[in-house]
């Protein structure tokens, strides 16, 4: 499945998050539409080859010209997948709130992420990661989750009632499969090599609230030798579309950088 706004030809693809968040990034692809063509795919495959497989044919259905990618999240890591394993898609890459490449720094986000809950709010958040490396009923929990997440991971949450249509139901069995795989990617240090293939020019965007540590996704860029331009968005945390203060001033950065 793949929404369309905008017209032809399309030159920008919206990669979102989760993994399973599935229309997440809508509201990216909406305000860009007003200027470009946007794809916005929606991930159905419970494996990272066969995400990155997918993602191939879903853009090839409406265009073979290079694209660029504005990753979420998860699917900032997709976008960087994508374009090591086919560099003549992929034009530029955006990489908005991406997780660090590197494992000494994961600890850093549920640190980060307790300071901004309470006690009972951080007690609870053990729990349900805890039920959902078990197997409880996945889809329940990462809603459970993501009521947390409004606190822990944004400055000042905003959530449209256009927003809140545009968003599908969670997967939470592709988060599971999925970032249980794309974790081992991380801990076996494998990303080191994975970046020294990317050959496109790379945009990173973060906020400066979210949880996930910018300097273990920069650092691992420049050691890379990639190409790339950093831009920290104060008052802002994870999500920078979802944020009340600065959701207009990223819409008219990523325009900047995509006409």
């Amino acid at each position: 499945m793949v929404r369309k706004y905008g017209r032809e030809p399309y030159r920008v693809v919206v990669v979102h998050g989760g993994p399973g968040a599935l229309g997440d990034v809508a509201a990216i692809a909406r305000n860009l539409s007003s200027s470009v063509g946007v794809l916005e795919p929606i991930q159905s495959k419970y494996t990272v080859d066969g995400l990155i497989k997918e993602l191939k044919e879903q853009v090839e259905t409406y265009t073979n010209e290079p694209l660029f990618f504005v990753g979420h999240s998860w699917g900032a890591w997709l976008a960087l997948l994508f374009a090591v394993r086919y560099p003549g898609k992929v034009k530029q890459l955006i990489l908005v709130g991406c997780a660090p490449f590197e494992e000494e720094y994961v600890s850093l986000i549920s640190e980060r992420r307790k300071k901004k809950l309470s006690e009972e709010e951080g007690t609870y958040w053990d729990l349900l990661v805890g039920k959902l490396e078990r197997g409880y009923n996945r889809d329940d929990v990462l809603m459970e989750l993501e009521r947390l997440v409004v606190k822990s991971d944004h400055y000042r949450f905003r959530e449209t009632e256009e927003d809140k249509r545009d968003i599908l139901p969670v997967d939470g069995k592709m988060y599971s499969s999925v970032w249980r795989e794309a974790e081992k990617i991380r801990k076996d240090g494998r990303w080191k090599n994975l970046l020294s293939r990317v050959r496109c020019p790379v945009y990173v965007i973060h906020g400066e609230m979210d949880p996930h540590p910018l300097e273990g996704v920069i650092e691992p860029l420049f050691r890379a030798n990639i190409k790339f331009r950093k831009i920290v968005l104060p008052r802002c945390g994870h999500s920078p579309f979802k944020e009340e203060e600065v959701c207009e001033s990223f819409y008219d950065l990523l325009k900047s950088i995509v006409l």
